[in-house]
């Protein structure tokens, strides 16, 4: 009975010893995880603040076009006036009577901005995917719950796709490429239809450049594989400054 007592007593010291292995193995692995998770939000949060910046810059110089439009279309108004003034005999007091001076700071986007916007909202739903050959979206828009960790939230600024070795990004609609930018060794690319913006992020390389005008499935890059052999590329749409969830606009 001594010997089995003993025996019990080695084998529950043995059982304890593995439970604390494992448990410090495991507070390891959160840990780590944990540490790459925070990585990868700062990393996030870079690219997402440099995307902010260089859709500002774009917002600012549609409203400069726009503004250059109205002064254009308000100098030959006035003109028209003045030859109507002169043809009828009418004093340039009251020709200068009849021109209204155009507010500047109402106009946001042009004629031709705000066609292309119309036509970007009627195909809602119907865009094409941006990712050429098969394809499965494996980071859905907004705020998630990180699966195993416990108050680890993090917030997606678009969807991430995965495709197959090779994929290549391409544009969902006609636009102008806005600005290519690189970020952690990789190519970053924004195209603007009117006051809509798509964005293409992690390319290993690009077929474009600043100011190509592109139609819709038209190809961006190639898609960056890791060294994991994942090939993902993460998809932003903008409404200005505003973050659209890109699955409501595309055809799937």
């Amino acid at each position: 009975m001594l010997k089995q007592g003993e025996a019990e007593r080695l084998k529950l010291e043995e059982q304890e010893k593995e439970r604390k292995t494992l448990l410090t193995s495991l507070q390891k692995k959160q840990r780590s995880i944990q540490s790459e998770i925070s990585k990868k939000r700062r990393s996030a949060d870079r690219l997402n603040a440099q995307i902010d910046r260089l859709i500002e810059i774009e917002i600012e110089n549609a409203r400069k076009r726009a503004e250059e439009e109205a002064r254009r279309k308000a100098e030959k108004k006035a003109g028209t006036v003045k030859e109507k003034a002169v043809a009828t005999g009418e004093s340039k007091e009251g020709a200068k009577s009849k021109t209204t001076p155009s507010k500047m700071g109402e106009y946001k986007v042009d004629s031709e901005d705000r066609r292309l916007s119309g036509v970007f909202t009627q195909n809602k739903g119907r865009l094409p995917i941006p990712i050429t050959g098969p394809y499965v979206i494996v980071g859905h828009f907004g705020q998630y719950q990180v699966k195993g960790l416990r108050n680890v939230r993090l917030d997606n600024k678009g969807i991430d796709i995965k495709g197959k070795d090779g994929a290549q990004a391409r544009a969902i609609f006609d636009g102008e490429v806005s600005a290519v930018f690189q970020y952690n060794g990789l190519s970053n690319v924004l195209v603007r239809h009117g006051s809509y913006i798509s964005v293409y992020c992690n390319l290993s390389s690009v077929l474009v450049k600043k100011g190509s005008v592109l139609k819709a499935r038209d190809i961006i890059g190639q898609v960056n594989t890791d060294k994991d052999g994942n090939t993902v590329l993460h998809f932003q749409l903008r409404k200005e400054t505003e973050k659209l969830n890109p699955e409501l606009w595309l055809h799937r």
